[in-house]
Formats: C-alpha cells, sequence, structure tokens
C-alpha cells in the first residue's frame, strides 16, 4: 500500500512584486462597502496564503471607493515555491520476486507515480526497507491561482442584496465594468465577474473619466490622484474632516455619517450652506435628523459649545465645480421640503395635547400574545408607581411620566423620524404644559440606548427606564419568545443589560425579585401567568448580564462567580462585594485563604458525614483548632456591625488576620479523623469558617 505525498524541500520562489486587483463597479452602497473592502482582503490574503504565494501581508492594503473595490499586496511572489517530494511505495519484501524481477505492487507504484521502477528509490528505516519514489512538482504561477482565489473570495462577500446583469449567470453587489488584475507592470490574463483583466482604471466621472492606464501596479494610487479619485479612504476621509473643520470649527462631525459620506465621494469638496432661520422653530434634534439622516449634511452649532444648531450646515461634494454657488443652491433647494415637512410635522402633533395620543397605543400590536403597547403603557405605569413608593419619590409625578412615556410613538414626527422617539416626547410634553420632570423622564427612560450611552441622569427617568424593561423582560419570556442562538427579535440581551446598567451606575438598592415580582402582578392583572419558573429564567438570564457586564469591566469570570454565589441583594450591593473581593486577592494572604477556602470546600463535599455548625468544645483536643475555633467565634460577633453595614473590604480585612491561624490548623489536625465525634467536631468547625467568608463571596469556586 503506498502512504500521501510528503514534502521534501521546497525552492524559493522568484522575483516579487506588487500585486493590484481592482474591480470597477456602478456606485456601491455605502454603508456596506467598508465592511465588503476588508472582506475582499482578508479572502483574498487567505487564498494567498492557502496556495503557498508569499506575501508581505503587515503591508498589504484595501483600498474603495463608491465605484471601486481595490487590493494592493506587497512583494507577492511570481509563482509558489518548487517542492521535492518523496512517496513511499510497497516495502522492499514484496516489490520484487525471487528472480528479481519487479511484482505486480512494484510495477503498480511505478505507473501511479509516473516512472520506470528503475528509476525508483530504496527507502531504509529501522522498521525496514521501501521502495521510494523522489518527485519534483513545479510551483503553479501566479497568474493559474490568482483568478480561482479571486472568484473564491467574491463569493464569500457579505453582499447585502446581490445583483444580475445582462445576460451573466453570476452575481455581484453592483455591475461590474472594468476589472485590473496586474503584478508589477504585467497584466495577469484572465477574468473575473464578466470582464477580462487589464490595466486600465477609470478617474472621477466629471472631472477624468478615462481609462487611465497603469505603468505598474505600485502606481496606482498617484494614477487615481491624478484622476481625482482619492482611493485610499483614510486619506479621503482625512481630506473631509479637514474641510469642515476648515469651514468651521461648530461643525457637528458625526461619525457614523463621516463614514457613509466617505463612502459615498471619490473627490471631496465641501461647501458651506444655509436653510431659512424660520426653520429653527422645529425642534433642533428635527433639523439634524433632517440633515444627517435624510440628506447627509453636516449641522454647524449655533456656537462651539452650544447643543443647538444654527441655519447654516455643509454639504460635501463629489467634485469641484467652477459654479459653486450654483451646487449650494442645489444643496439648499433639497434639504428646503424635508425642513418644511418637520415643520408641518410638529404643527400637526402640536394641535393636541401628548395625553390625547394615548388611545391610539391601544391600536398598535406590542406583542400578539401580550397586547398592545396601549397595554404595556398602563402595566409601565403601575410598576412605576409602586418602584416611585418604593424609592419614597414622587408616585404621582413618575406614574404620569410612565404613562406618557409611549406616546410620541404615535405623532407624525417619530413616524418619520423614528430615532426622535423619546426626544419629541419630552418637546410635546413641555409645549402642553407638563412637568419638566414628566418631560425629561419621556425622553430619558429611553437611555441607555446603545452600548457606551448615559443611563438617565434623573430618578424619574431611571424609575420609568426601569418599568419599561422589566416589563418588556419578563412580558416576552411570558410569551415563550426568549431569545436562541443569535435571535434575538425583541433585543432581550440589550432589554436586559440596559436594565443592569441603571441599577448598578444609579445605585439604585431595588432588588431583582422584586423587580420580577411587580412585573409579574401586572401581568397576571392583565390574564397572563408568570409563574416562578419562568421568573427564575428571567433572573438568570439578567443575572448572565451582569457577569458580562463586571467582566467587561475587567473582573476574572472566577471571581464574579465568586461574588455571585454569596448572599447578595442588590447589584449595587454585589459591585461593592466584588471591588472588596478583587481588592483582597490582590494580597498574599488573600490568595493564601482563597486556597484554604477551595480546600475546605472540596472536604465538606467530599465528607460522607451530616455536617453541621454545632461545634463541641470538649472535643477540640489540640491547640491549633482550640486557636482557630477561639477566632472564629470572636469574628463572628466583630462582622456583624460591619456586614450589617455593607463594609466588605474593612471585612475582609478583618479576615485576612485567620491565614496564620489556618495555616497552622491544616499543618497539624487531621479533619478525617479516625474518630467519628472528632471528625464531625473539625467539619463543623470548617463549616463555621466557611460561613464567615460565604458572607462575602464564596472563595472555594476560585481556581
Amino acid at each position: 500500500m503506498t502512504e500521501e505525498l510528503k514534502p521534501v524541500a521546497e525552492k524559493a520562489p522568484g522575483k516579487t512584486d506588487h500585486l493590484l486587483v481592482e474591480i470597477g463597479c456602478e456606485e456601491l452602497p455605502p454603508k456596506a462597502l467598508d465592511e465588503l473592502r476588508d472582506a475582499l482582503l482578508n479572502a483574498v490574503s487567505a487564498g494567498l496564503e492557502h496556495d503557498n504565494i508569499s506575501f508581505d501581508k503587515a503591508a498589504s492594503r484595501a483600498y474603495s471607493t463608491p465605484r471601486r473595490l481595490a487590493l494592493l499586496f506587497r512583494a507577492v511572489a511570481l509563482q509558489q515555491p518548487d517542492q521535492e517530494q518523496e512517496r513511499r511505495g510497497p516495502a522492499l519484501a514484496v516489490a520484487f520476486d525471487l528472480e528479481g524481477q519487479p511484482s505486480a505492487a512494484a510495477l503498480g507504484f511505478a505507473r501511479s507515480v509516473n516512472m520506470e521502477v528503475q528509476r525508483l528509490e530504496t527507502l531504509k528505516t529501522d522498521k525496514g526497507a521501501w521502495l521510494v519514489a523522489r518527485i519534483h512538482i513545479a510551483g503553479k504561477s501566479l497568474e493559474q491561482l490568482i483568478f480561482p482565489i479571486l472568484e473564491q473570495a467574491v463569493r464569500q462577500l457579505p453582499v447585502p442584496r446581490p445583483m444580475r446583469w445582462s445576460d451573466h449567470e453570476f452575481s455581484f453587489v453592483r455591475p461590474v465594468h472594468w476589472l485590473i488584475v496586474m503584478h508589477g507592470n504585467r497584466v495577469l490574463n484572465g477574468s473575473l465577474l464578466g470582464q477580462l483583466a487589464g490595466n486600465l482604471t477609470r478617474g472621477h466621472r466629471v472631472h477624468a473619466p478615462g481609462p487611465h492606464a497603469l505603468p505598474r501596479a505600485s502606481d496606482y494610487l498617484e494614477v487615481l490622484k491624478k484622476a481625482c479619485v482619492l482611493a485610499d479612504q483614510d486619506e479621503r476621509k482625512s481630506a473631509i474632516h479637514k474641510q469642515l473643520l476648515a469651514i468651521d470649527p461648530a461643525t457637528r462631525i458625526d461619525p457614523v455619517l463621516l463614514s457613509e459620506v466617505n463612502n459615498l465621494v471619490e473627490w471631496p469638496v465641501a461647501i458651506e450652506c444655509a436653510f431659512d432661520e424660520s426653520f429653527l422653530s422645529v425642534p433642533h434634534e428635527a433639523l439634524v435628523a433632517s440633515m444627517q439622516d435624510h440628506q447627509r449634511f453636516f449641522p454647524i452649532q449655533a456656537a462651539p459649545t452650544s447643543s443647538a444648531v444654527s441655519q447654516r450646515f455643509i454639504a460635501v461634494a463629489n467634485l469641484d465645480s467652477a459654479d459653486v454657488a450654483r451646487v449650494r443652491e442645489g444643496f439648499e433647494r433639497v434639504i428646503r421640503p424635508r425642513l418644511a415637512d418637520a415643520r408641518f410635522f410638529m404643527e400637526q402633533d402640536r394641535k393636541q395635547p401628548l395625553e390625547g395620543f394615548l388611545q391610539a397605543l391601544d391600536g398598535v400590536i406590542f406583542q400578539k400574545q401580550i397586547g398592545s403597547i396601549g397595554d404595556k403603557s398602563r402595566r409601565m405605569a403601575a410598576i412605576s408607581r409602586k418602584l416611585a413608593k418604593f424609592m419614597c419619590l414622587d408616585e404621582k409625578t413618575i406614574e404620569r411620566a410612565a404613562r406618557l412615556a409611549k406616546c410620541d410613538l404615535m405623532t407624525q414626527m417619530v413616524g418619520e423620524f423614528p430615532q426622535l422617539q423619546g426626544t419629541m416626547g419630552r418637546h410635546y410634553a413641555l409645549h402642553c404644559g407638563e412637568s419638566v420632570t414628566v418631560a425629561e423622564a419621556i425622553e430619558q427612560h429611553y437611555l441607555p440606548r446603545f452600548a457606551g450611552d448615559t443611563i438617565p441622569l434623573s430618578a424619574a427617568g431611571q424609575l420609568v427606564g426601569l418599568a419599561d424593561r422589566i416589563d418588556t423582560l419578563v412580558a416576552i419570556f411570558a410569551a415563550g419568545s426568549r431569545p436562541s442562538g443569535n435571535k434575538d427579535p425583541f433585543a432581550l440581551r440589550r432589554c436586559a443589560l440596559g436594565l443592569v446598567r441603571i441599577l448598578l451606575e444609579a445605585r439604585l438598592q431595588i432588588t431583582l425579585p422584586y423587580l420580577l415580582a411587580v412585573a409579574a402582578n401586572e401581568l397576571a392583572a392583565q390574564g397572563i401567568e408568570a409563574d416562578p419558573v419562568l421568573l427564575a429564567e428571567v433572573r438568570e438570564f439578567i443575572n448572565e448580564r451582569v457577569r458580562h457586564y463586571f467582566r467587561d469591566a475587567g473582573h476574572s469570570s472566577e471571581v464574579v462567580a465568586a461574588a455571585m454565589s454569596s448572599a447578595w441583594v442588590t447589584f449595587p450591593d454585589l459591585q461593592e462585594r466584588l471591588q472588596a473581593l478583587s481588592s483582597f486577592l490582590g494580597q498574599d494572604s488573600g490568595l493564601s485563604l482563597a486556597a484554604a477556602n477551595k480546600r475546605i470546600g472540596n472536604i465538606l463535599r467530599k465528607s460522607q458525614s451530616d455536617i453541621n455548625s454545632n461545634i463541641d468544645e470538649d472535643r477540640l483536643i489540640l491547640t491549633e483548632e482550640k486557636l482557630l475555633f477561639a477566632e472564629v467565634i470572636l469574628l463572628e460577633k466583630t462582622l456583624e456591625p460591619l456586614l450589617a453595614q455593607s463594609n466588605y473590604v474593612a471585612s475582609l480585612d478583618l479576615l485576612s488576620q485567620l491565614r496564620p491561624s489556618v495555616d497552622r490548623f491544616f499543618e497539624a489536625v487531621m479533619v478525617m479523623d479516625e474518630d467519628a465525634g472528632l471528625r464531625r467536631n473539625r467539619l463543623a468547625l470548617l463549616l463555621r469558617l466557611k460561613s464567615l467568608f460565604d458572607q462575602i463571596a464564596d472563595l472555594s469556586v476560585l481556581g
């Protein structure tokens, strides 16, 4: 039986040079462009590595503009290295007969490697001798390999909506109009996406459409820059940023908007524009949404430190026009109807008080098994009232804020600009005479909206935010729509994390079981049951978010598990335990006692006897166990007031004094003594010792 080919040696590849790949398209989707570019670079890089084509990966780059995806690899080999391989054949004992003639096995092996038997060599090892064929395999050229690599890479791209064009059977994100594949100054022959590879690129549609010939792959950026195309997206973004600030340092530069505009232009030119001052009567958040989201314009603040915008804005054109005034006029013309719509929506919404939209909430389904948003609004109000009473805050005001919190969802303005939910609620609440507390809570209850966002600043906003989230979690779990894998249609993970952040960062001493019980009671009043088993499931789901929160904050999984294994009450209480424990474990005594607790935990788990905490002093016969008992009794009394004040740092400092006694105990005392009475007494002592630590954290779970 033959064996697989085994590489023996490689011959170094020949000369290296830049490899350029450019796929020229119709305008690519700006929001997907960055991901497509990076995915193409990663896929082609992986293909080159797989096919053993050497290149300088660290120095290679991907470029993109609205009309192209390009890759520029440096120091790319012209071909794979040659390989000298050996293939082992049949054992020498069966390869020839007694007369020295090759057997059928030898002849078959020779045919399989396309060699004469006489050219086969013998391989001798400690285990025997075999026929072996030494085969030279010439490395394939880059030209042979690159197009299959590109085809595979294109198939793997995360294309949002593939398109077909002409009579082609393949699809791509946009129709392809030209293709460049060059190694140094040489075009590699092949085709991709219906285009033959060449060395002709395209410049700016207006200023220098082209085609433009590339003498060498390394000339790519320079040739395009002369053709009024900044192909390097980082250079292009930097140019836009500088132009915006040069016009006015008070320009609002949203990073997401900047990236999107960067993917819409090849030769950016920023132009200052303005709209009619009368539109400033529209809430500024709506003006910003109109400019940024609808037209991709950059608002200019009324002052560098102001949150309000002025009537001025900046548009980024994709050409350097000789008639700037006309281009400006075009930008100003397209924003005018958008702002007029926003003003109309505001005027229509204000024709009734915010409370007037309450009835409409009953006509919008929140979840088919749970009911309408109106039902949710009533539950939120009831939960908020109970939380306010628990926190000794103004029940009526907080209940009012919760009742009105979802009303702006029914307004025309939020229908046009969904991102303004809460914000327009605040504006409309103030306009119809609601208190500042109610208005701010309506806006803030959505916070945090995303990772890194702030939590509500006001107490009313915090409680309404908690009511909204705990109702959503319990209700959706009760409806059976739990998150599964990557599927989380109701964003329950984000919802739970928001709840955790509010409780922790606002230092709210509200227990999770209380929150769950209040939410379950309001659902029960609506005829929807949330039994204890389901509430336990929701509690664990929220606790998992707590674990993620603390791990992201830099605490190890083991330390988090130790703190969460204690009898913690609220999330701030848990956080204090965790911080004290992390500091404690940074000390030698802390690490030693943690190891001792782990040992104690193992002993107690493995013990076959029934263990209780009753200690018979008469059975303490060794000095070391007597001293440890005395210290445990003393600490039980000393710790009580500290634990009542949640002073876990001082408590652990006291417990650290146990280290010498614990060390001496384990050196001198045999816990699992043959005498059953002694054994039970010593196990009881260890249980009492462990219980001291367990009041703060279960150190036995640490590694």
